[in-house]
Formats: C-alpha cells, structure tokens, sequence
C-alpha cells in the first residue's frame, strides 16, 4: 500500500500549484513599474551586454541605461534563463522568484526546527499565508532572492559555529554577501555574526577572529557598490532612477508624527499578517515568552532581527515603506516562526481545530488575494493590439517615447523597446517631442481615449499641429 503524502508536501504543492498561474502571466499588478525596471535589467544582461557591474535600465532616454541601482543578483540569475528563454516572456524572471519562495520555506522550517523543533507543516502553512510572501512569490523583483540568501547565509553560519566545517563559513559568506547586495534593507539578518563575534571575543578569540573576518568580507563588497559604484555609475552615465533613501531632517520629522507608527502597523497587520494571522501570531507570541529552552539564538532571530529591521527601516527611508512595504521583507520568517508556533500550540489543544485550519488558511488566503490573478490582464488591457504592431513596424534599436501610463517604464516593458517614459502633458508638449527627436526619438505611444496608440515622431508631430 503506497504511502500518502505529508501535509507538509501537500501545502507546498498547493502553493505551486496556486504560484504558477501568476508565473507565466506578464507583469502586472504591484510595483509594475518597479518589476518592468527589474526585467529590463535583466533582459537587458542577456541582449546587450551580460555585465552586471554595467546594468542597464529601458527608461534610458537616449543614454546606455546604465544607472546606479542594487548588484544584479536576481537579474542576473533572471538574464542567465533570458539566454535560452525569449525575452518576449516575463515567466524566466518570475520563476526565479518563486524557486528562492521554496528556498526561504526550506531555510525558515530549517531555523524554525533548530530553535523550536516546530513541525514544518505550521511553518509552511503560516509562510504561505503571509500577504507579501505570497506577492512576492511571483513577483519580477529581488525580495524573495535577497531573503533566501541571507537565510541560508544565517543557516550556514549557525552550522559553521557549532560544528567549523570551513564549507558552511563559505556559504555563511556567500550567502549574506548575495542577499546583502541584492537588497540592503535584509542586512538585519547579519546581527547573528555581530553577536556571536563579541560573545566570542574573550572565551574564544581565534573563532571570534574567523567571525570578524566574515563580516569584514560580507560588508566590504556591499561598500564598495553602494557607497561608491552605485553613485559613480549615476553620475558617470547621468541617470539617476532609483530611490536612495530620505533625507535626515525629513526622516526624524516622520518618526516624531503619530502617522508613521500608524502606518508602520498597518503594514505588519494588513501586508504581512494580513488579518487572518494576527491571532496566530500574538498567540505564537505569547508562547514564546514562555519558552523554557530560550537562548541567545532566539532572542537575536527572533526579537533582535525583527526590531532591528524596523528600526534601520525607518530610520532610513522614514514613511517610504508604505508604499514598498517590501521593505520589510526581513521580518517575513520571524513572522512565520510565531505564526506557527501559535497554529501549533492551538493543534495541540484543540486537534480537530488544527486540522481544520491547515487546511482553511492557505485556501483562505488564496479566496482574499483572488484579485492578483486578474490584475495582469487589466493593467495590458490599454494596449490593445499596439504590441503587435510595434513587433511589425518599430525596429528593436529605434527609441520610442512613450507615455508612462502612471506607472515609469512599464509601457516600454510592454513593447520591449527602449527610450523615454513620461507624463501625458509631455507626449503632449511639442517643444518636448522635437527634443527628443533631435536626441533620437523615432516613435510615439500616447494614450488616447483609454488606449496606446502608436504614431511615428513625425506623425505625431503632424497630430499636434492640427490639435486646437
């Protein structure tokens, strides 16, 4: 008699299984216009140049598109799958992203049974069930990536401390090194080498030695790009693109408003727990206060990181987070942890509630978030058939301005042409389109009536002439 899958296995092949519509749909929803920056970079690694010291935006005007942004790690992995994959699809890039999604599942149910002997069922199920996690998933951008790194940076650098097998010090490495370059804002995961380095200072400085070293090594490489190439690239190739963090004055005046801390709430209540789970996670809460076995391990990962996160979160970007709640992303498996430790302590008192609610949440969760699946559709339902008439008339290497839509990039994203994306007054502006002609434009796409059109530069210019 064959033996029935785990409901571990099943919930991870029920979050596949409810990725993979949204995997091989083109780029929509969310932060489009964040995601159609971050497939054109790597896109863009695969057709023109595959150097990811050099990445190149589409919104380049008539410049390279080099600008500086964060180190290509996802793009790169994305441009790696662009080199045997068209480049017309967006699914190479979304793949990507949900393979580190199961990467940050295995590390998470790994760090959880390490600190918890948690049953990977209650991690997976409340995981899943995070908002952003579930977005991110799928989503074209570097968060799912940049966590997996750093988790298995934390995995292998926990394996290094207990058992110094010099493979582990190497992943320890890579990985934080990786996920601190792809996004800076998971750096928090790093505290644990911070305090092991000064616990071990006086009972142990060789190994301290090794400690400081990793985090030399970690940090060096995160200097050099973002303290240094990253603004040498904007200012060397003259397009500055990517936010870079407030101003100090402006951030000290948001975190003495009650406004921040009302935001900063809603985000970990409606974006990450996303309701359903608040009860699961003040439960898991209040039994980890409880928990006889606590160490340095669980302070550090479980209240050090989460807060420190917050903290650097707010300190640098002030109320910035709201709108990119992704932000965030570093509290996802502590969030998870007291999730399911919660979920678990209630199966234990109440079975047939467990079983229930294995079960209900991820369904859940996928009945609240129903409206991702359409979102693609209706953010390409403006450009009507214009897609396939750029393929038959526009060169690949002709510019193209095109109205941004409210979203930068995106409609170049669409048309996989490079060039301009601007507000309607500016496609609008003939003293702004003969400028543009004259650094190289070629083709217009404006919106008209709800929908992209697409004009040569010349007949638009002929259009604006005969506008009263």
């Amino acid at each position: 008699m064959s033996k029935r899958p785990s409901i571990t296995v099943l919930l991870l092949g029920f979050f596949f299984l409810v990725q993979l519509p949204l995997v091989v749909q083109p780029i929509g929803g969310g932060h489009i216009w964040r995601q159609a920056d971050t497939a054109s970079v790597a896109r863009n690694l695969a057709l023109e140049s595959f150097d990811p010291f050099h990445p190149r935006v589409d919104v380049r005007q008539h410049l390279t598109g080099i600008t500086g942004m964060e180190f290509p790690v996802y793009q790169s992995l994305a441009g790696l799958l662009y080199l045997v994959a068209p480049t017309s699809q967006d699914w190479p890039a979304r793949l990507i992203s949900l393979l580190m999604a199961f990467g940050c599942l295995g590390y998470t149910v790994l760090l959880a049974r390490k600190l918890l002997d948690l049953p990977a069922k209650w991690v997976v199920c409340a995981m899943i069930c995070l908002q952003e996690f579930f977005l991110q998933a799928n989503r074209t951008m570097p968060e799912a990536t940049a966590l997996c790194m750093v988790l298995m940076g934390t995995w292998h650098f926990l394996r290094y401390r207990d058992s110094g097998k010099p493979v582990d010090l190497l992943l320890a490495w890579l990985g934080f090194t990786l996920g601190l370059l792809a996004r800076p804002y998971v750096g928090s995961w790093g505290l644990i080498i911070l305090v092991e380095f000064l616990f071990s200072l006086k009972a142990n400085p060789r190994r301290s030695a090794v400690f400081l070293a990793l985090g030399v090594g970690v940090l060096v490489p995160f200097a050099f790009w973002y303290f240094y190439w990253a603004p040498h690239l904007t200012e060397a190739y003259g397009l500055p693109l990517f936010f870079t963090g407030g101003s100090f004055e402006s951030v000290l005046q948001k975190l003495a408003s009650f406004n921040i801390w009302v935001l900063l709430a809603d985000a970990l209540v409606y974006d990450y727990a996303h309701w359903i789970m608040v009860p699961f996670v003040l439960l898991g809460i209040h039994k980890l206060r409880r928990h006889s076995n606590w160490d340095r391990d669980h302070t550090v990962l479980l209240v050090g990181v989460p807060l420190l996160t917050i903290a650097s979160i707010l300190l640098l970007t002030g109320d910035h987070f709201k709108p990119h709640t992704y932000y965030l992303i570093a509290l996802i498996p502590a969030l998870a942890i007291s999730a399911a430790t919660g979920l678990s302590a209630l199966a234990q008192r109440r079975p047939k509630v467990g079983r229930w609610l294995v079960a209900a949440l991820p369904i859940l969760t996928v009945a609240l978030l129903g409206y991702v699946y359409t979102e693609s559709a209706e953010d390409l339902e403006r450009y009507g058939r214009v897609q396939q008439e750029v393929e038959k008339r526009v060169p690949p290497e002709d510019l193209v301005v095109t109205d941004s839509g409210g979203s930068l990039g995106f409609s170049l994203h669409v048309i996989r042409r490079r060039g301009w994306g601007v507000a309607s007054a500016k496609v609008a502006d003939p003293a702004f389109i003969a400028e543009a002609e004259n650094l190289g434009a070629r083709w217009v796409l404006p919106l008209q009536d709800g929908r992209f059109q697409l004009y040569s530069i010349g007949e638009w210019r002929q259009h604006l002439a005969t506008k009263p």
